[in-house]
C-alpha cells in the first residue's frame, strides 16, 4: 500500500485593503538660506550713532 500524504486546507487570499496616501509633509530642512542684498542703510543714523558713542567713550574717559 502506498502512503497517503495529508495536505494542508489553503487558506484564501485576502484582498488587499486600500493603500495609504503618501504624507505630503515639507521635506526636512535642507539648511540652506537666501539673503536679500538689496539693504539701504541710512548713513547719517549709522554717522549719529558712531558719534554718540565716541562721545560716550570720551566722557567715560575723563570721568576715571
Amino acid at each position: 500500500m502506498a502512503a497517503k500524504t495529508k495536505t494542508a486546507p489553503r487558506k484564501p487570499k485576502k484582498a488587499p485593503g486600500p493603500r495609504k496616501p503618501k504624507s505630503r509633509d515639507p521635506p526636512p530642512d535642507s539648511g540652506i538660506v537666501i539673503v536679500d542684498d538689496d539693504l539701504s542703510i541710512d548713513q547719517d543714523k549709522v554717522n549719529e550713532e558712531r558719534r554718540a558713542y565716541l562721545e560716550e567713550a570720551r566722557s567715560q574717559e575723563a570721568s576715571d
